[in-house]
């Protein structure tokens, strides 16, 4: 398996800028439980979720994307507590459904689907420049 190197993530981040405040909130569906995903830091370049987002789709996963700015404050690690517990129970709920080990094979799934979205992102960038 080949990486990528690190240059090639270092250039998009370094293009974009950090929210200026407050959380932004990407959902894909609404149940009382869902796997809510934090970002804290600098805005990847635009596509970069592109990965995550199908996979999403595909696995028919509830998915909320919270992207928070660059400043950590008490109030977001407080959030980020509770939602890493309920996240937890969400998680279990979804290997009664899909079986012990679906977090490991989504994540092997994602990989492939990030490198090749990085890729096409990358080859973007090359363009504008």
């Amino acid at each position: 398996m080949k990486c990528i190197p690190a240059i090639l993530f270092a250039i998009p981040f370094s293009i974009i800028s950090c929210t200026p405040d407050g959380a932004k909130k990407t959902t894909q569906k609404t149940e009382p439980l869902c796997w809510k995903d934090i970002r804290v830091g600098e805005l990847p370049p635009e596509g970069a979720y592109g990965g995550i987002d199908s996979l999403v789709k595909k696995w028919n996963l509830c998915y909320e994307r919270i992207e928070t700015g660059c400043e950590v404050t008490d109030s977001i690690t407080r959030l980020q507590r509770k939602y890493d517990r309920s996240n937890g129970i969400y998680f279990k709920s979804l290997e009664k459904k899909l079986g012990k080990n679906w977090k490991q094979q989504f994540d092997k799934e994602l990989q492939v689907a990030d490198r090749i979205n990085w890729i096409k992102i990358n080859k973007q960038i090359d363009r504008l420049n």
